[in-house]
């Protein structure tokens, strides 16, 4: 099924484009435009609006540069090369005759401390913001680094390019009731937001072409979340159709000829001008434009139906908001290298193996809260989830028993397993035999990938990756440190976006957990977490 919603997807955008994105798709949505055409109104009077563009000394940025300077607006060209875009900002002032100003700021907007700079020179200088235009972007072939670590087709387009700068310029941005136009690509037709560590190039293999995909479905995505957030802004994502642009030339070589007729700078540059200007009732905040409208966000199902390949749930859409926040707010993971990187994607095709490093069992043993998981089908809808571990010194063995609340009802469940340490060497893998009325003999692996060295927090998981469990002694962890540990659990080849966090104290009531109820009346009980800390305490003094 997925075979087909990638099909799907790839072919029919493709033929979309060559009915929409082409200058012949072009040249079709012009004539139903409404008239009068704002943009050819020579009223038009954008005198005293600021604006920022970045990527404004070429292509597309130019040319909405250009525009909105012509109508009068101060427009701060950011811009990577201070030469070249000097030598454009004299051009654009030349042919304004005055009307408007242009200033440049040199950023590399793949880099964040680029993006801080920049922005702390603009807002020292102006107390305004009314029309922020991202649109600075790159599609290599290679992966590539940039000097602070981050690959730079996701930096430049998503992470730093819009998400930081647009996180920065919103507070003005609200202030103004202004508009944030995000330039995306009807690339991102192709894919959904595959989750941070394969979009951010942390694991997986490089494709430029996907890369760019994973970027731009990132933006469309972000316009979605951010028109929730602050409804006094417009915020929209566009595709500039299939515009003729030295990025383009770069990126498709002799292969732009399958994208032809393509549509001139200003030709593609039209339709993100008019968002810029538009009445504020012509806008709808959140869509996806080309040529003044908006447009289906996805194509993956039969007969151009969206389907259901490039959606991405809920959850996926908060991870990676968290995600985009974490990264920019010096959390951000680093990036491997190539041979890190290969060295990884191995290591992930591989089963999960346990820890190298030896716990003592004993030790182990005890209350355990589950923090975050992927769950288990008994453990979907459940709260207050709980794991108690009992050491048997007559049988060998570790007697398990596993809790957890309905969210609604606050109905108890309790689920009884046994298990047997298989790997005495490090005891961190084990078999386990759940009880339904017998302890069936299914052994089933139970992984014990992290054991902090102080034992207050464990990742567990099973060979295939199925299902994970992040534990702590304590019922929650700081933000922090849970992030850290769902980190570590992706770099152990999990997918971060399936993994979920699990609410602990929605029920006052502790389950108890009788050694004798759990066949083990010789055995060493659980302690709750305030228990070893009384016993810590009295050892001490």
């Amino acid at each position: 099924m997925a075979s087909f919603g990638q099909f799907a997807a790839t072919s029919q955008f493709y033929l979309y484009g060559r009915r929409h994105c082409t200058q012949t798709g072009y040249l079709s949505a012009r004539k139903k435009y409404e008239q009068p055409d704002i943009l050819a109104d020579p009223s038009l009077d954008l005198t005293g609006k600021v604006c920022m563009v970045t990527g404004a000394n070429s292509g597309v940025g130019r040319e909405v540069t250009q525009f909105l300077v012509t109508k009068g607006a101060t427009v701060y060209m950011v811009c990577r090369s201070r030469d070249r875009a000097e030598a454009v900002r004299q051009e654009i002032l030349a042919a304004s005759e005055g009307r408007g100003g242009a200033e440049l700021l040199v950023c590399d907007c793949s880099l964040e401390a680029d993006i801080r700079r920049c922005w702390e020179s603009f807002a020292a200088a102006q107390p305004r913001l009314d029309v922020l235009v991202c649109n600075a972007g790159v599609l290599l072939n290679d992966r590539t680094l940039t000097s602070e670590g981050v690959e730079v087709t996701f930096a430049t387009h998503l992470l730093f390019g819009t998400f930081l700068l647009g996180s920065l310029a919103m507070p003005r941005l609200v202030e103004s009731r202004g508009r944030l136009v995000i330039v995306s690509s009807g690339g991102m037709y192709n894919t959904k937001f595959p989750g941070m560590d394969i979009a951010g190039s942390l694991k997986g293999s490089y494709n430029g072409n996907l890369a760019y995909a994973y970027a731009k479905r990132g933006q469309v995505l972000l316009a979605e979340e951010w028109t929730k957030q602050f409804p006094e802004v417009k915020v929209v994502s566009c595709h500039p159709g299939w515009t003729a642009t030295p990025a383009v030339d770069a990126a498709y070589g002799e292969n732009r000829k399958y994208l032809e007729p393509m549509r001139t700078p200003w030709e593609g540059a039209e339709g993100i001008s008019w968002l810029c200007v538009a009445p504020e009732d012509k806008i709808e905040s959140g869509g996806f434009y080309l040529d003044r409208s908006p447009r289906a966000k996805h194509m993956s199902g039969a007969f151009f139906s969206e389907g259901s390949f490039t959606k991405n749930t809920r959850e996926e859409v908060d991870a990676m908001m968290h995600g985009l926040q974490r990264w920019t707010s010096a959390q951000r993971p680093a990036a491997p290298t190539d041979e890190e990187l290969a060295s990884r994607n191995v290591a992930i095709r591989a089963p999960l193996e346990e820890a190298t490093t030896p716990i003592e069992t004993e030790k182990f043993m005890g209350r355990w809260f589950v923090v975050a998981n992927i769950p288990t089908y008994f453990e979907q809808g459940m709260v207050d989830c709980i794991e108690d571990y009992v050491w048997n010194p007559k049988t060998k063995r570790i007697e398990v028993r596993f809790t957890m609340r309905n969210a609604k009802s606050g109905a108890t469940t309790e689920l009884l397993q046994r298990a047997k340490v298989t790997n005495t060497t490090t005891n961190t893998r084990w078999s386990i035999q759940p009880k339904f009325g017998v302890f069936l003999p299914l052994n089933l692996s139970y992984i014990i990938a992290y054991c902090s060295p102080d034992y207050s927090t464990t990742i567990i998981g099973v060979p295939n990756r199925d299902y994970l469990w992040i534990m702590s002694r304590k019922p929650s962890l700081p933000d922090q440190e849970l992030d850290e540990l769902i980190d570590m659990a992706s770099r152990n080849g999990y997918d971060p976006t399936k993994i979920a966090k699990v609410a602990q104290g929605v029920f006052e009531t502790l389950p108890e957990a009788p050694a004798d109820e759990m066949g083990a009346e010789d055995a060493i009980p659980p302690q709750a977490p305030e228990a070893d800390e009384r016993a810590a305490a009295e050892e001490g003094s």
